[in-house]
């Protein structure tokens, strides 16, 4: 197993799992383009500003640096499913305990993804117990 590495500082005991290319999908006309990274404590969406790409082409995108757009805990997410956005068919929707939807286009296999999220949950403790 490969070790994917990071620019941000990841938690003690906190290992990255997987890492997909994907679009946040703020709502019907806003979106950003990155990196989904899932790790065992975390779902983190690292966004690249399309603005230095539109202006300086792939020079600007070489140069951009990635901000991370949204992160949650794994034990925050109530609800799991996969969605469509347009002829996407391929977003992961997380319904989180605050009320907050967050949609994600995956790009890739559905499958894998799926499979590295679900592997990721078996491991998660949760908020409540319900003894």
């Amino acid at each position: 197993m490969q070790q994917i590495k990071v620019k941000w500082p990841l938690n003690p005991k906190e290992t990255v799992l997987f890492k997909v290319h994907g679009v946040y999908l703020k709502n019907s006309f806003n979106a950003k383009q990155g990196v989904l990274y899932l790790t065992n404590e975390r779902i983190v969406f690292e966004a690249k500003p399309m603005m230095m790409v539109l202006l300086f082409g792939v020079i600007g995108w070489l140069l951009s640096r990635k901000k991370i757009s949204v992160d949650f805990p794994l034990s925050d997410i109530t609800d799991f499913k996969r969605g469509k956005q347009g002829f996407n068919k391929k977003v992961a929707e997380f319904d989180l305990i605050d009320g907050r939807k967050i949609r994600i286009g995956i790009t890739g296999k559905w499958e894998v993804f799926d499979t590295a999220y679900q592997k990721a949950m078996l491991d998660v403790q949760p908020l409540f117990s319900v003894n």
